[in-house]
């Protein structure tokens, strides 16, 4: 049976996955609740950690109302989805032409949208596949209505990255019913990672977004007992900023407002799951839950790749380039939060030794 309609998931289940569903569908299923996983076992991680520093938790997200979009031709399935939406205390807005469903998406919050591809399966496909490239609307749940019996469309709609499909034909309650369950599943780590972006920012610096040195290192230590206790891998990326070899040396307030730069931007390439923290004046670390070290060096890259091409005002108002040192460790089996930070600062130290 489908999942039920509404925002409530059937008690006692905290979700759905479709063990019938195509293998890509049910790998997307799987792989977005370990991403809820992950980002709700952080935030109870960090309320333990608030509370050990006498911080008080930050206020939950104020709930809001269930909102869809649909985008396509007016068709009778929009009757009968806002009619199910309705009777949800949920509402529809409806965009009858691609543009009109980008202008909405730009401009408003939606929980979910759903494409009208029974009468223009090439626009709704190629939106479809827009969404997934759209870091803010990548994960939107979103659901493709086909013509009676396009098993191509339904095909193409899921490889870009569709939550359900409906045929046009059939009634949508089943498929509305695993829309919905993505709605659930999705408005769980919204408000996770609500919860981790406010705890970070009581522990942290709210101009850069990273932590504060003294707390980040209690929940490293945190971290690292309990990925040891839950067999999960656990690593740390590690970088250093100097300027490019030739470049000028640039004054200490110039360098201040530039590595405070770089800290921000570093804050917000990170996962809502991860922590970072800047150690002295050039030294920025992230730790990744549920990471293995090919994660931590690929979160190290991008960060470096992404702040490489930022302007870096020198003395003279001129743009002076960076590098960045990069290390990163996982964790090993009875090693401490300590002990891993201090093997990927160590690796950066030995390797900026010069020969």
């Amino acid at each position: 049976a489908a999942p039920a309609l509404g925002i409530e998931a059937a008690a006692p289940f905290t979700g759905a996955i479709a063990l019938d569903a195509p293998a890509r569908l049910l790998a997307a299923q799987v792989r977005d609740w370990a991403r809820v996983a992950v980002v709700e076992e952080e935030r109870t991680r960090r309320a333990a950690t608030a509370r050990a520093h006498a911080l008080s938790a930050p206020a939950p997200a104020a709930p809001r109302p269930l909102r869809a979009l649909y985008v396509g031709a007016p068709s009778a399935v929009f009757l009968e989805l806002e009619r199910m939406f309705t009777g949800h205390n949920a509402a529809i807005t409806a965009a009858f032409t691609s543009h009109a469903g980008l202008e909405h998406l730009h401009d408003e919050t939606f929980d979910a949208v759903i494409l009208n591809g029974a009468q223009d399966k090439a626009t709704a496909v190629t939106l479809c596949g827009a969404l997934r490239r759209n870091a803010s609307l990548y994960h939107l749940p979103t659901m493709m209505i086909t013509a009676p019996g396009d098993a191509a469309t339904a095909e193409a709609a899921l490889s870009r990255g569709a939550s359900s499909v409906a045929d046009a034909g059939a009634p949508c309650g089943p498929s509305l019913g695993w829309l919905f369950e993505a709605i659930r599943r999705e408005r769980r780590r919204y408000s996770a990672e609500h919860d981790a972006r406010a705890f970070r920012d009581i522990m942290g610096d709210a101009r850069t977004g990273l932590w504060r040195r003294e707390p980040f290192e209690a929940h490293l230590a945190r971290l690292a007992s309990d990925h040891h206790a839950s067999g999960r891998p656990l690593s740390v990326a590690v970088l250093r900023v100097l300027p490019a070899h030739g470049a000028r040396q640039p004054g200490a307030d110039v360098w201040r407002r530039g590595f405070g730069e770089i800290s921000s931007l570093a804050a917000r390439l990170m996962r809502d799951a991860d922590s970072g923290a800047a150690f002295g004046a050039d030294i920025i670390a992230v730790a990744l839950p549920a990471s293995q070290l090919k994660a931590a060096k690929r979160a190290a890259e991008r960060i470096a790749a992404v702040a490489e091409c930022t302007a870096f005002a020198a003395g003279d108002n001129t743009p002076g380039p960076l590098v960045f040192e990069q290390s990163a460790a996982e964790l090993q089996p009875g090693e401490s939060g300590a002990g891993l930070l201090s093997r990927a600062l160590r690796a950066i130290e030995v390797e900026s030794i010069p020969a």
